[in-house]
């Protein structure tokens, strides 16, 4: 299966979006979005916000006063999330003829909000961005876009094909087949390393990728900056078994060159067995999963 066409712009403290271009979900709104999207944001169904910090967010107001005014358009955020409230209310009453027809709708960790074409969905999954609040709440997510496949049951794999539709017909579907999720497209969100189980068999994860290695990313969440870095990124997709990988919001710290050059690098020694794109800060990427920098080992 193809990888969903992904157009971006990730630079942080700046402005980061994330459009899939397939399925027509925006991932946050980063400022300056309208302009560079153009004519684009009219294909948007859906925006799904990560967390609310302005780099992600600086765009909403402007999307929707364009957008919103169809009265066929949702923002979707963690329901942790007070600023994303406040801010719905905000807008929601900004502008009646375009912004007030916008749905804002809260989602719990893990609930399943559907998507077109049928049996696919969106699932927002919690990511650590933010000090841990007692109790606990859901302020910032990373999402999957999820469909259900059906599946003959393993049980009956090894029968040939009159015999499964010979069980199809007296015992019916259900008894054959087993339904399935198969994730097409991870989107980490600002986050410092999670467990690889949240992404296992992902077949597409664009994953943030802030620094280029373990000791300033420790240095920077001194500071309450919580990030992943490259080799750990690398880790988390490896024990994932994802079929790609996307790295996105790299900082601007580092020259083009240097990050080309450390990815390549850090994925020789892992031998890292999947295709691994890049998405360097300041510039508009157009389908992400198509620009490798690295192929797979081999």
């Amino acid at each position: 299966m193809d990888a969903p066409r992904i157009v971006l712009f990730s630079t942080p403290l700046i402005s980061t979006w994330v459009f899939d271009e397939t399925h027509r979900i925006l991932f946050d709104a980063g400022d300056g979005i309208s302009a560079m999207l153009d004519s684009l944001i009219h294909k948007i169904r859906l925006a799904a916000i990560t967390h609310t910090h302005r780099d992600h967010c600086a765009g909403l107001m402007q999307l929707l006063n364009l957008r919103g005014g169809a009265g066929d358009f949702t923002v979707i955020h963690p329901d942790g999330s007070g600023s994303a409230r406040t801010l719905a209310m905000f807008l929601s009453s900004f502008d009646s003829r375009s912004t007030a027809k916008v749905t804002w709708k809260p989602l719990a960790e893990n609930e399943q909000f559907d998507i077109q074409p049928a049996r696919h969905f969106i699932r927002p999954f919690p990511t650590r961005h933010y000090p841990i609040q007692d109790p606990p709440r859901f302020m910032s997510a990373g999402y999957h876009i999820v469909r259900y496949v059906d599946k003959v049951r393993p049980e009956f794999r090894h029968l040939p094909q009159e015999e499964l539709d010979r069980i199809r017909r007296e015992r019916g579907k259900e008894a054959l087949c087993e339904t399935l999720e198969d994730i097409l497209f991870s989107i980490s969100g600002d986050t410092s390393p999670l467990d690889p189980d949240v992404f296992y068999k992902s077949r597409a994860m664009l994953h943030e990728c802030t620094f280029m290695s373990v000791s300033e990313r420790e240095e920077m969440e001194n500071y309450g900056h919580p990030h992943s870095c490259l080799e750990e990124v690398l880790d988390v997709a490896r024990s994932a078994e994802v079929e790609r990988l996307g790295l996105y919001h790299i900082s601007r710290r580092y020259e083009d060159e240097f990050i080309l050059g450390k990815v390549r690098e850090a994925c020789n020694a892992m031998k890292i067995a999947f295709p691994v794109s890049v998405a360097l800060p300041g510039r508009v990427i157009t389908d992400i999963f198509s620009e490798e920098v690295w192929h797979g080992f081999r």
